[in-house]
């Protein structure tokens, strides 16, 4: 698995997305234990609600193969980016967050009654958002997860911006 292994701050401080802090810059390693050919280092970064990596560098390793275009070819920026993801916080209130994993009421009640409270919206809506931030697909990863069907996740998402816990822009974008 990537390791991260420099941020941009001690502690996650950066708005990434609306109501989720991480950091402005990560940089995320990757190497022969996860079965790559080289080191890579990848730069990742928000933008636009989503992680994206903005500067990767492979390095031949000792006794390996020279870096060939093949081999990069093969090298997906997702571990980088889910790996970044996995440093998230949800905002709470002045200087507060916590880490992004819900409550276990909120995942029994979509597990037994396949439904959320209006009180479960915020959470629903941060998971979205953090979601977002690594797959440009989260209603259908959600979807997936919940073990429902999309329009379900659609009528729950829709609730969350009636509620104002979620823009539509950010559901369009």
């Amino acid at each position: 698995m990537p390791k991260i292994s420099k941020r941009s701050t001690p502690m996650p401080n950066h708005e990434v997305a609306p109501g989720l802090l991480g950091y402005e810059e990560l940089e995320v390693t990757s190497g022969p234990d996860d079965g790559l050919a080289y080191n890579v280092t990848a730069r990742i970064e928000p933008n636009g609600g989503k992680y994206v990596v903005t500067r990767l560098v492979a390095e031949q390793l000792p006794d390996g193969p020279p870096i060939q275009r093949g081999e990069l070819a093969k090298i997906s920026m997702e571990p980088f980016i889910r790996e970044a993801a996995r440093e998230i916080s949800v905002a709470t209130g002045e200087n507060t967050s916590r880490p992004i994993a819900s409550a276990p009421e909120f995942w029994d009640r979509i597990e037994f009654d396949k439904t959320i409270t209006e009180e479960d919206l915020p959470q629903l809506a941060a998971l979205y958002r953090w979601i977002r931030l690594q797959d440009g697909r989260p209603t259908t990863v959600m979807s997936r997860d919940f073990a429902v069907s999309p329009a379900t996740v659609r009528r729950w998402l829709v609730r969350a911006v009636e509620a104002g816990y979620l823009t539509q822009d950010e559901r369009t974008k």
